[in-house]
């Protein structure tokens, strides 16, 4: 046996699953749920967001926008499912937001205010003019995302 294995042979058998973002109000304990329904909340969504594929959880894509929080997708669920997206919760998804500092713009010197201009919520600010930073009163709604020029704005599954 070789004692100096290459570093990326220590990673090289690990796949994963990449991280899909859970829609807001989502009960994960009812999510089984999702795997028979037809995807009423995708096709209500005024955002276009919601991606639901057949025998699989709904999930969002910030590509191109942002949740609003609206709730049709709550509305549309009630209807179907009763219970996988619950009204009480709050407006939050429920993952952790960061900023790649390797790509983002203004960490590399440049001028960039795109992703704080587009937060409704007011979490993201900048050390002077450079070094974004994102508070923890983001709700995670994903505005940012899409404007990023660099796609530096990552959603990461929170562990629990």
């Amino acid at each position: 046996m070789n004692p100096k294995k290459p570093f990326r042979g220590i990673f090289k058998g690990l796949k994963r699953e990449p991280f899909l973002i859970p829609l807001p109000y989502f009960n994960s304990e009812k999510a089984q749920d999702c795997l028979d329904c037809t995807g009423g909340c995708a096709s209500v969504c005024p955002e276009h967001i919601i991606i639901k594929k057949e025998a699989t959880r709904p999930y969002l894509d910030f590509k191109e926008r942002g949740c609003t929080f609206c709730r049709e997708c709550v509305r549309e669920c009630v209807q179907e499912h009763a219970g996988v997206l619950e009204d009480t919760r709050e407006d939050r998804i429920d993952t952790w937001v960061l900023l790649d500092s390797q790509t983002c713009l203004s960490y590399q010197g440049v001028v960039c205010f795109a992703c704080k201009d587009a937060c409704r919520d007011n979490a993201i600010s900048f050390e002077g003019m450079f070094a974004p930073h994102i508070h923890a009163s983001c709700t995670g709604c994903g505005m940012c995302a899409g404007v990023c020029p660099s796609q530096s704005i990552l959603f990461v599954e929170k562990s629990t």
